[in-house]
């Protein structure tokens, strides 16, 4: 009896721990189950949100069209195509090494590389290759290849190949812009992308007529140009012409009007195609016309006589007295040919490129007043040109020169400027003393306005008319009967001014007489000035007294005002 009542006792206290035990389970999954709810519920929601959307939506990005860029008569210098790229989901590739083969063989890439893509089944989209022909693609969409799809996507063409290549700029695998027009109005051509999104079934694949989301993309903005791209072909043409027959380092030329700033043409040799931009060393890619910065020698004369009659510091018909040379400081400037005195009016000064009648005129206004002249037409500054990486050249604070600095900016040294700077800065001298912001884009054409940009905005008078009539009939004078007779242009009266710089010496003191740069400025016709042209070549070879700014730079210039004058039809 004893021995029958601990039993009951036993097995009452094994019950109760098993009931014990199931309820601490109980419990247990009680709180697990909890636990995974909130997770799900709170925690985690978003990221089981898009997994459960990832397996029942689809969603296509629908890429914009990238803007056109067009010279400033409509034609095209950048269009988008569509061409098809071939991109695989991971996680529905049935047999990866087998369809990677396959695609290997059509796609002509190595196998290996295709398996790595295919195998990444974390992920939901690798691109297999991008930008395919038309053929390629169709051939892959046939053989249906679970997981592997294709779709449209642009790809940037230059229909010009090498025209305005600088200018123009080039777009990157993904059609964002890499450089020139296309980066600096990146935001404006690429436009907005659009979505399709749909319900899918547990195969994958859509439900008509279910739950679906449309965004259209928005397009990207038309630029139309300043440039003319008749006038940037010839330019780029005979610049080269001239580059090859010298055998120069390079040639720059940018051809503006005077009155507003719009650039018809800005020209490098060499150039590159932006279609294969990667073939081509990088350097050609820069725009030399707002990136090539050099001492501008004595094209910077008329800056000098400018600012002294500006600030009534001399007069036209002044006479000096002009030694052969003349000491600035420690330094001796020397005449080109003279070597006896002679006298010379302001006006002969320019005409004749006098080195040392151009220092005495700045001595003539000392060396505060000359920087702040000099300034004012813009140099040590950046023009505030559309276009991106424009550098802003150099010059000292007066504060710091040592005393043969004046003389030596006289005559164009120990200041660098860019070409589009030079030419700006002339160009008020042309158009009655106003400085001018150049710009190279006319028009954005938006989806539904047309955004024509102001031309006039940041005009400055630097001059008056007078000075800058009386800085104009020194400028005729060159051409007519001076150092730029090569500039002329029969039946039209053309303003300019040659220049013949020596260039630093590498190891950084003095200069190298056998490195020089040779530039022309100048614009016309004289009465109103509709075109201002800069050539720039950099380092021609020749014989002895054969290289000059006159003999290299002004024969282009001819060619060039003469070709663009006819384009705007001010002659025929």
């Amino acid at each position: 009896m004893k021995n029958k009542q601990m039993r009951r006792q036993k097995d009452h206290k094994v019950s109760r721990k098993r009931i014990y035990f199931l309820f601490i389970l109980f419990l247990l999954g009680f709180f697990i189950l909890a636990y995974k709810l909130v997770d799900i519920q709170y925690i985690n929601a978003s990221k089981y949100k898009s997994y459960a959307d990832y397996q029942h939506t689809d969603e296509s990005i629908l890429s914009a069209k990238r803007g056109k860029i067009l010279d400033r008569n409509g034609i095209e210098l950048a269009v988008s195509l569509i061409e098809k790229t071939v991109y695989a989901n991971p996680k529905r590739v049935a047999d990866t090494v087998t369809e990677a083969a396959i695609l290997s063989d059509i796609l002509d890439l190595d196998q290996e590389e295709i398996i790595q893509k295919l195998s990444q089944d974390d992920l939901g989209f690798v691109y297999v290759q991008r930008k395919v022909g038309t053929e390629v693609a169709e051939e892959i969409e046939q053989l249906n290849l679970p997981g592997i799809y294709i779709q449209n996507e642009a790809k940037r063409f230059y229909p010009q190949d090498t025209l305005g290549a600088a200018i123009i700029g080039f777009t990157g695998i993904d059609n964002n812009g890499l450089s020139g027009i296309e980066l600096q109005y990146e935001k404006n051509l690429r436009g907005v992308d659009g979505k399709f999104i749909a319900e899918k079934d547990v195969f994958g694949n859509i439900i008509p007529g279910d739950k679906q989301t449309y965004i259209e993309p928005i397009n990207g903005d038309d630029i139309m140009l300043t440039i003319d791209s008749q006038i940037q072909y010839f330019a780029e043409q005979e610049l080269q012409k001239v580059v090859e027959d010298y055998s120069a380092l390079r040639g720059m030329v940018v051809i503006m009007n005077p009155d507003n700033g719009e650039v018809y043409a800005m020209a490098n040799y060499p150039v590159f195609d932006p279609n294969d931009y990667e073939d081509y060393d990088p350097e050609t890619y820069k725009l030399l016309g707002t990136s090539y910065t050099y001492e501008p020698g004595s094209t910077f004369k008329i800056i000098n006589i400018a600012s002294a009659l500006q600030n009534g510091r001399v007069g036209s018909e002044q006479l000096f007295n002009l030694p052969a040379q003349i000491q600035v400081g420690d330094r001796f400037i020397k005449e080109i040919f003279r070597t006896a005195p002679i006298d010379y009016s302001t006006k002969d000064i320019i005409k004749n490129s006098s080195n040392v009648g151009a220092v005495k005129v700045a001595l003539a206004m000392g060396r505060q007043l000359f920087w702040e002249s000099v300034k004012e037409f813009g140099f040590g500054q950046k023009t505030g040109i559309d276009y991106p990486g424009e550098e802003s050249g150099y010059m000292y604070d007066y504060r710091t020169w040592p005393e043969s600095t004046i003389g030596a900016m006289a005559i164009g040294q120990s200041i660098t400027v860019t070409p589009i700077q030079l030419l700006r800065a002339a160009s008020a001298i042309a158009n009655g003393g106003y400085l001018v912001t150049p710009n190279l884009v006319k028009e954005i054409s938006k989806k539904e306005d047309l955004l024509k940009i102001d031309n006039e905005k940041g005009k400055v008078r630097i001059l008056d008319q007078d000075t800058s009539n009386r800085v104009k009939d020194m400028m005729l004078a060159v051409v007519e009967g001076g150092t730029g007779q090569n500039a002329g242009v029969e039946g039209v009266k053309v303003c300019g001014k040659t220049g013949t710089a020596e260039k630093a010496n590498k190891n950084g003191a003095g200069y190298d007489e056998g490195r020089v740069i040779t530039s022309f400025i100048g614009y016309a016709p004289y009465e109103h000035p509709q075109a201002a042209i800069l050539i720039v070549i950099d380092e021609p070879q020749g014989g002895e007294n054969e290289i000059w700014g006159g003999t290299v730079a002004a024969p282009l210039f001819s060619k060039l005002m003469k070709f663009s004058l006819q384009r705007l039809s001010m002659i025929n």
